[in-house]
């Protein structure tokens, strides 16, 4: 009896999203069916890659397009792509994170004993993969010169002195980077602070 209630259930559940998707599709058409063909191939090679498992990706990526449906119905969201990505992410980590509740050791045992799990291993991927996402976002001019900072160890004034800008500008660009990084990867400083990863 209980089992069919919850069968039934979810069955509402499907339908009800159905619906929901129909309406958010129907008002934004042009928007979500470029956004799908923009994106759906490089999401799906992206979990596919990172699970290691065709279906949970296929999944996973509906689930994501599904719920930013839901979303947009609801709210205005400025960047859908980013938006999309970031939510399949999260996706993937509660999935990678049941894997590890699960005890799926043939799955999550390390390599050596003192190793990290392939669940940190994965979530470390995921979120560098993150900040590569979040920084093809960012201004051409903002991305170069957080390169220049961080990547080619050049100072604020080495770097002000190169592009002719003043000291405080290049902080501004710099902080602005680091803005956007944080935003992004916040889901990931939540979990490992709750002690998701090993």
């Amino acid at each position: 009896m209980g089992d069919r209630v919850r069968r039934n259930n979810e069955d509402l559940d499907r339908e009800i999203e159905g619906i929901i998707l129909e309406i958010s599709a129907a008002e934004n058409t042009a928007e979500f069916t470029q956004l799908y063909q923009d994106t759906s191939d490089e999401l799906r090679r992206l979990l596919v890659r990172k699970m290691g498992n065709k279906e949970e990706a296929e999944e996973i990526a509906q689930d994501a397009y599904l719920k930013l449906c839901r979303l947009k119905h609801n709210r205005d969201i400025g960047n859908l792509r980013s938006y999309l990505f970031n939510m399949a992410v999260r996706l993937a980590i509660n999935v990678l994170r049941k894997r590890e509740a699960d005890g799926r050791q043939d799955y999550l045992q390390p390599a050596e004993e003192d190793g990290p799990s392939a669940y940190k291993i994965l979530l470390d991927e995921l979120k560098a993969e993150t900040i590569k996402d979040a920084l093809t976002h960012l201004s051409e001019k903002t991305r170069y010169i957080f390169l220049l900072h961080r990547f080619e160890g050049l100072s604020y004034s080495a770097i002000a002195k190169r592009l002719t800008i003043s000291d405080s500008s290049v902080e501004d660009h710099i902080n602005r980077a680091l803005d956007k990084i944080m935003l992004a990867t916040a889901e990931f400083r939540r979990m490992e602070g709750q002690g998701y990863g090993h």
